[in-house]
């Protein structure tokens, strides 16, 4: 359904809205609006929070609406919750274990070589390593107790708050990240291992906001039975 056609994009949460289409998250990210760690707020109080124009996100809400065909996604809200959890797994702790080590190894010998005159490059580093802490133990925590509650029937309802304020500390820390590279921008004497790593980054942040995405917006509902 087009945002447009039922008259309450506005009140309804950026999160749900998201849901309805993945597709629809490229144009929050576009307006700088989170639709994960945020995903919360309705559509009027995300833009009045960012100073968005909400007719402009409107209009670009509605042409990112196109007709279901091959380059969509099946709509994980009809999954069981117990398969969105492994699928979860297997794709996006999957490629956060193998993503964390690379930007680990990049962000510290970038910091070392470059730090001294770039001294942003050495709060990345702080971030970065940080970033990876939180997520691998957030991970352990995911896979070791609370989606085996959610496959066992039992629901885990008490941890996701847990979850979800630890994805939000992901997401304060990405957002640092961004910030500090100037959107993920090398400056033009940006050696090959500094570029390497700001793509990395920019690659890193869009699989969050999709695993963050999925859990907050789609799998924790579901499992809270809304």
């Amino acid at each position: 359904m087009s945002p447009m056609t039922d008259g309450s994009i506005r009140t309804r949460p950026v999160g749900e809205v998201v849901a309805d289409d993945y597709r629809r998250g490229a144009v929050f990210k576009q307006f700088g609006i989170d639709f994960c760690c945020g995903g919360g707020r309705t559509v009027e109080e995300a833009c009045a929070r960012k100073g968005v124009d909400i007719e402009a996100l409107e209009r670009a809400l509605e042409s990112s609406d196109l007709p279901r065909g091959e380059d969509r996604m099946p709509d994980p809200r009809t999954w069981d919750p117990g398969f969105l959890a492994d699928y979860i797994v297997q794709v996006h702790h999957s490629y956060c274990r193998e993503a964390l080590p690379v930007l680990r190894a990049f962000s510290r010998k970038v910091a070392q070589v470059h730090g001294a005159h770039t001294p942003e490059l050495i709060s990345v580093d702080e971030a970065v390593q940080a970033l990876s802490e939180e997520m691998t133990a957030h991970m352990a925590s995911e896979e070791n107790e609370v989606f085996p509650a959610i496959k066992s029937g039992e629901g885990a309802s008490a941890a996701l708050e847990q979850m979800e304020a630890e994805h939000e500390a992901a997401g304060e820390l990405m957002a640092e990240i961004r910030r500090d590279t100037a959107d993920f921008t090398p400056p033009p004497e940006a050696c090959a291992t500094w570029r390497a790593m700001y793509a990395k980054l920019e690659e890193f942040e869009g699989d969050l906001h999709r695993h963050v995405h999925l859990e907050n917006n789609v799998l924790f509902p579901a499992v809270r039975g809304g």
